[in-house]
């Protein structure tokens, strides 16, 4: 019986998480599983503690970033930057590699928190349904998001668990992040029309104004634009700064968020306190726990497989499974400890499997979960079914593009690299 609790109280979480009618409380089921699996000791204690642990310092970033984004809003930075970025025929593609290279050298939360509110003001600009162009940084945070270490927390996690480097990044996984990115371009631009026709309500002149206020920010109503930008930009500016800088002198990035959010604060006398994703943070802990208690019961080492061809090849689609069914962060923490403490070939596909693969369900990253609240905080009604008809046909060439790279340098480099 202890064996088979973990895996049904797993199964009733992810059933409960996906049931339409719990979707406004998606908290619930994953939170009332585990502390279920906690009092009838399904899941011991200690273990459920070991499991949420290496999620706080991520989560809490999640927790003060979100404000800070609404704040920025407030200030009317975004409304100020899509005019700068709104320009030109090609903006979609410009949009697309600012998503790209902002989820690869930032991360893939700060890309979704700052660029969705912007993306949604460019669509207004330019007269374009919202979904179509608010959808990228959605798309962006699992495509170009394995490349570098700081590009995913579940690439930091992994990276302080088997001690990899910069380098071992860029070698093994840039090329596949390259090529995910490239293709989930070409399918992107391919089915705009498609895209379209999944919201077609959506267009512009529906969304009211951050954090649910009436109409659109007025763009310097209350300050010049000169000092809008100023102030917001240099103040972004810092904040990336900061979170480069952080893990280097002992901080986190957290950390960085909160000192901004109390500048914001002064600037802009407003505390929206009711954005902060906490149905985001309960999500993913109760699956993380109930994750961690199933995973030794699922024979995670055996299907995950060696660093053959075949092995690297099943690693990548089971973790790509995985992360779609748990979240890709529990999913990740329930696969690292069959990819012992170094780098190797099963560890690089488990990480393109969790980053790349959890396109095809919204609470598959919680970079999706945190996109959903941001849009429809901004007036944008995208339901889950809307994301399932569009993730899924642009995830799955892109992360069978990225799989056949990775194989492809995994022959380059022999099986010992």
């Amino acid at each position: 019986m202890t064996t088979v609790v973990p895996v049904l109280l797993l199964a009733v979480a992810v059933l409960g998480l996906l049931a339409p009618r719990l979707r406004t409380m998606s908290w619930l089921a994953p939170t009332a599983c585990a502390a279920v699996g906690v009092v009838i000791g399904a899941v011991p204690g200690a273990a459920a503690g070991d499991s949420v642990r290496p999620l706080l310092a991520p989560l809490a970033f999640i927790v003060l970033a979100v404000p800070m984004a609404v704040m920025l809003d407030h200030y009317g930075l975004f409304e100020e930057l899509a005019g700068l970025v709104a320009g030109g025929p090609r903006y979609l593609g410009a949009l697309w590699v600012l998503a790209a290279a902002t989820t690869a050298a930032l991360n893939l939360d700060v890309a979704v928190v700052l660029l969705s509110p912007l993306y949604v003001r460019v669509a207004d600009r330019r007269g374009e349904p919202r979904f179509v162009v608010a959808l990228q940084p959605a798309l962006l945070s699992s495509l170009a998001s394995s490349g570098l270490p700081v590009s995913n927390l579940t690439n930091l996690i992994a990276a302080a668990h088997n001690h990899l480097s910069v380098g071992g990044f860029l070698v093994h996984l840039g090329p596949s992040t390259v090529v995910a990115t490239a293709v989930g371009w070409l399918c992107y631009r391919k089915g705009l029309r498609r895209i379209e026709a999944v919201m077609p309500g959506a267009l512009p002149g529906a969304a009211p104004g951050p954090a649910g206020a009436a109409g659109p920010v007025p763009p310097g109503r209350t300050r010049p634009r000169s000092r809008t930008l100023a102030v917001g930009g240099g103040l972004v500016v810092a904040v990336v700064v900061g979170f480069v800088a952080a893990p280097g002198v002992g901080g986190q990035p957290y950390e960085v968020a909160a000192v901004a959010d109390v500048v914001l604060l002064v600037l802009t006398r407003s505390a929206p306190l009711r954005v902060v994703p906490w149905q985001s943070v309960g999500t993913v802990l109760g699956l993380g726990v109930l994750a961690s208690a199933a995973a030794e019961h699922l024979g995670v080492a055996r299907a995950l497989g060696g660093s053959s061809l075949a092995g690297v090849a099943r690693a990548t689609v089971v973790s790509a499974a995985g992360a779609n069914v748990v979240n890709n962060l529990p999913a990740l923490l329930v696969a690292l400890p069959a990819t012992g403490h170094r780098a190797s070939w099963t560890l690089w596909a488990v990480l393109l499997g969790t980053n790349v693969g959890p396109l095809a369900v919204p609470s598959g990253s919680l970079a999706v979960l945190l996109w959903l609240e941001t849009v429809r905080r901004l007036g944008l009604p995208v339901r889950d079914r809307d994301f399932l008809r569009v993730g899924w046909w642009i995830a799955l060439p892109a992360l069978l593009a990225s799989l056949a790279t990775l194989l492809a340098v995994r022959v380059a480099l022999g099986p010992g690299h």
